[in-house]
């Protein structure tokens, strides 16, 4: 439910880095132990001339003249050009003016002058980074540290750096040692939950976001971003902790409200939305009360919301992605494409349009247009398993159930645990009658998640084909334990308890089945059904 837009709050960002340095910055960096001894020049004169002028250039700092001491350090390199110094101090002073290709040609040339230099390799790091030359800067940073392993800002902005590259493990370790460095600093702290998540440790998230809260926590600012940083990792209960924290600290903020009530949204806990919606002071407002209304099945109320986001935003693409599935729910099918099409004008790097209008198209049964679809927004998020799935739906529904196989063995290697795309995979195969294949899938299916009715069913049915009526009762009766709707199972029980001659039972299950449905269903039909339900949302199933 997120905006799709936010990422992680960054004022917990790259330490002691904005882009621009005060004077006094660079005055700091003169004195500082770390400096470096330059190569001896060739020609003493020319040497100690450019000492003079780099002199001359500290003296302007200090006067807060950045002109004359960028003059004064323009004159000491082109008298001496080997001497770092002077390199590094323009560079500093190009960065703050937001010439960074330039300070990034600078500091690439202290590092040769000096390649022990630790300022060379960490300010050229921090230049590269703020020209997204994300590798580089790791690399940089990393021959900072092993320079100098003991500078906190180095340290942190390393594991920042290397959660951007999705090296968790390493990013907390460099991160945990900042801490260590005596940098109790609240960025530090998020930072090591976001690791933990990231690292797909959750519980440990917990208790160091817990932890750092005993002193970080009466900061709404910090409460916010922690919340969202749960929120982005699917952690909602979490979430609420910290955002409704952040909301009793600054009890005026319509960000923290709107958050808190998007962390209850994605908890499945609507109703509790709802009361933060009320009454609505914007288009944001009435997008989420949409939300809330569709899980609650209040359609009509969530159509009236959607409508009023639209409204008073029309060129947001999330509200005409909202409205649109919203018209496909209730078969406006045509305004569902208009929609869907406006939204991909807006943002065309977007996949979640194309995606849905895959949907739309393959509910029409115009399945080549919804493949069309499906391949753009698999070129823009090539790992989307929703989009893979659709795609080797609409070719078993053309009969191409080969095809359509292939396209699903994607998705399962994606997703290996994923026990609906082997129900499916067992489904496609049935459709080409390959029955013990079919089966092998089915109860991949089960073994995965023994509580998914569906295989059940399906396994039943094939148990019942080939007379073991013992083996598919016990089937079909745990598809309808765990699913009570599941029309066909109960069809399929009333045949199998007959045939075993236990006439009462029966009765019963076609009973059961004669309430929801007067026909048995073929398998083309029941596939249909099966994808149908598995694109509905997860308010809907």
């Amino acid at each position: 439910m997120l905006c799709r837009k936010v990422r992680l709050l960054f004022f917990f960002a790259l330490a002691c880095w904005q882009g621009s340095l005060h004077p006094n910055s660079l005055l700091a960096l003169f004195a500082s132990s770390l400096l470096f001894a330059s190569p001896a020049s060739e020609q003493p004169e020319a040497a100690s001339t450019a000492r003079v002028h780099l002199a001359n250039g500290q003296r302007a700092l200090e006067a807060k003249n950045v002109r004359e001491a960028k003059a004064q350090f323009e004159l000491a390199v082109r008298q001496d050009p080997k001497l770092a110094e002077g390199h590094l101090a323009l560079g500093i002073l190009e960065l703050q003016a937001g010439e960074t290709s330039a300070a990034i040609g600078r500091f690439r040339k202290v590092v040769e002058l000096a390649p022990e230099s630790f300022q060379g390799h960490y300010q050229l790091a921090m230049a590269s980074l703020r020209e997204q030359k994300i590798q580089e800067g790791a690399q940089e940073l990393e021959r900072a540290v092993a320079i100098n392993p003991r500078h906190a800002d180095a340290l942190y902005n390393l594991g920042v750096v290397l959660l951007e590259l999705r090296r968790p493990e390493e990013a907390l370790s460099r991160l945990r040692q900042a801490r260590e460095m005596g940098s109790k600093r609240p960025d530090i702290a998020f930072n090591i939950v976001r690791g933990e998540l990231a690292a797909n440790r959750t519980a440990d998230a917990h208790r160091e976001a817990e932890k750092a809260a005993k002193t970080f926590g009466t900061d709404p600012s910090w409460r916010r971003a922690i919340g969202i940083l749960f929120l982005q990792y699917k952690q909602p209960k979490e979430a609420i902790v910290h955002l409704a924290e952040a909301r009793r600290l600054e009890p005026h903020s319509e960000e923290i409200r709107r958050q808190l009530a998007t962390a209850y949204l994605e908890a499945s806990e609507a109703f509790l939305a709802l009361p933060l919606l009320e009454p609505a002071t914007g288009a944001e407002d009435h997008y989420l009360a949409a939300s809330a209304y569709l899980v609650l099945h209040r359609p009509a109320e969530a159509d009236r919301e959607s409508q009023l986001a639209i409204d008073m935003e029309p060129r947001d693409p999330r509200y005409l992605l909202q409205r649109a599935r919203i018209d496909q729910r209730v078969g406006r099918h045509a305004e569902s494409l208009e929609h869907l099409r406006q939204a991909s004008q807006i943002d065309p790097n977007w996949p979640e349009p194309y995606y849905s209008a895959g949907v739309t198209l393959y509910l029409l049964h115009r399945y080549a247009d919804a493949r069309q679809n499906l391949d753009r927004a698999l070129q823009l998020d090539p790992r989307s398993v929703r989009s893979i799935f659709l795609y080797s739906a609409t070719l078993a529904n053309e009969g191409k159930n080969r095809e359509g196989e292939e396209v699903l063995l994607r998705a399962i290697a994606l997703e290996p645990s994923n026990a609906r795309f082997y129900y499916h995979l067992g489904a496609i195969r049935l459709r080409g009658n390959r029955t013990e294949e079919a089966e092998q899938a089915f109860k991949k299916a089960i073994e995965l998640k023994p509580d998914y009715a569906p295989p059940h069913y399906q396994l039943g049915k094939l148990l019942a084909r080939s007379d073991q009526l013992h083996l598919a009762a016990r089937e079909l009766e745990t598809a309808v334990r765990y699913q009570s709707d599941l029309t066909q199972a109960y069809y399929q029980l009333a045949r199998v308890y007959a045939q075993l001659g236990q006439k009462e039972k029966s009765e019963q299950a076609l009973s059961v089945f004669n309430q929801f449905k007067k026909e048995e269903a073929n398998p083309d039909s029941e596939f249909t059904e099966a994808v149908q339900k598995e694109l509905q949302p997860a308010d809907q199933q």
